[in-house]
């Protein structure tokens, strides 16, 4: 099939543009002639929370694409929906997560469908995590016009059908298990020695942009009450703090646990994400809302158990009960527990993850590829 995949890529960072980047490589793998449209620019200097929207690491992933959409210019709204014609594709998948670039792409959904294009919308969010007052109008009147979504749980279904109650053909496909980084050659004592951690305690892992929907708080709290049971584990926390770090550093030295917690306050490129993951005996995503996580299925891809509260639960989280336990959100005794339970289980070697990944691909395989009008 002719598919036009539309989303960030190579250099752009995080989450999203690994898994643009990852399904790219996996449709054409599996035979599709594709076409992927990124961004020339994502957002203006001033409105991007970290240091940069860009990792230029070596050894990155990397798909054929062409750098033309600007969300904030309208010429290049143009320009790309003259590329996209062109190359004549039978279905054209818009990514969906930042209501701000609604116009750009409710003009490229409306033009595409006008040449008899069939569009489908891959959600990440329906909407922000912090919703603003036009966020609700600006994600309707751009996913209303689309043939067809695709959500990565049955959470986001619900929060889909709530804001567009006539939405039809919707897909279900859970966010895939990520492999894309190369394991580190260090030992796991190698590891914790390169980053000032003792080889002999237990080491959790907190990994991504700290964000108050995220829960790092809470696990904090989880921190002390399993110091409390005698067992002194520390805690990595590791990426850029999209809000006030102060915050979190007074709740660690209230309390006590500044030997115990050990802050990375920045972006981790590709090429030194390895370490961090080789070091840790478990990853926590104590998310208070929120939809998936790409940080939790890197954590899955590396091998490691996870603990993850219920409100980011899916169906890939569901196939894994040895290797994810599922906590209530926001309850800090239960992390706290789950932590101490999971604890014991090992983590896996790279060449067994393999099989788990391509299972976990399955899906969403499926639905980006599903023939327009089939099912």
């Amino acid at each position: 099939m002719k598919i036009t995949l539309i989303g960030p890529v190579y250099p752009y960072r995080g989450g999203i543009a690994h898994f643009t980047t990852l399904l790219a490589k996996r449709l054409i793998a599996a035979g599709h002639d594709l076409q992927v449209v990124s961004f020339k620019q994502q957002y203006p200097a001033w409105m991007y929370p970290g240091v940069s929207d860009k990792d230029h690491s070596p050894g990155r992933e990397k798909v054929p694409a062409v750098y033309l959409l600007t969300p904030f210019n309208p010429l290049s709204w143009r320009t790309s929906v003259r590329a996209i014609a062109a190359f004549q594709p039978e279905q054209v998948i818009v990514p969906w997560w930042v209501t701000v670039w609604g116009p750009a792409f409710r003009y490229t959904i409306t033009r595409l469908k006008r040449l008899d294009i069939p569009v489908t919308v891959l959600i990440h969010n329906t909407m922000p995590h912090e919703a603003r007052p036009l966020d609700r109008l600006l994600a309707r009147r751009t996913l209303e016009p689309a043939d067809r979504y695709i959500v990565m749980t049955e959470k986001e279904q619900m929060r889909l059908l709530t804001l567009l109650p006539e939405a039809r053909n919707i897909l279900v496909a859970p966010l895939p298990i990520f492999h894309a980084f190369k394991p580190s050659p260090l030992s796991r004592q190698d590891a914790r020695q390169s980053l000032g951690l003792p080889i002999d305690q237990p080491v959790l892992l907190y990994f991504g942009f700290v964000r108050q929907y995220k829960g790092l708080g809470v696990l904090i709290d989880a921190l002390k009450m399993i110091t409390e049971r005698g067992i002194k584990a520390h805690l990595l926390v590791v990426g850029e703090f999209w809000e006030d770090k102060i915050r979190y550093l007074v709740q660690i030295q209230t309390l006590g646990l500044e030997q115990q917690v050990h802050v990375h306050d920045a972006y981790i490129p590709d090429d030194k994400i390895a370490p961090f993951f080789k070091a840790a005996d478990l990853f926590v995503a104590p998310y208070l809302d929120g939809t998936q996580s790409a940080a939790l299925k890197t954590a899955l891809g590396f091998g490691l158990p996870v603990v993850v509260t219920d409100v980011i639960m899916d169906g890939t989280i569901q196939r894994l009960p040895d290797r994810c336990l599922v906590v209530p959100a926001g309850d800090a005794v239960a992390l706290a527990e789950g932590i101490l339970e999971l604890m014991q289980t090992p983590t896996q070697e790279a060449d067994q993850i393999d099989g788990l990944v391509d299972q976990s691909w399955d899906a969403m395989l499926s639905a980006v590829a599903q023939r327009p009008g089939a099912g």
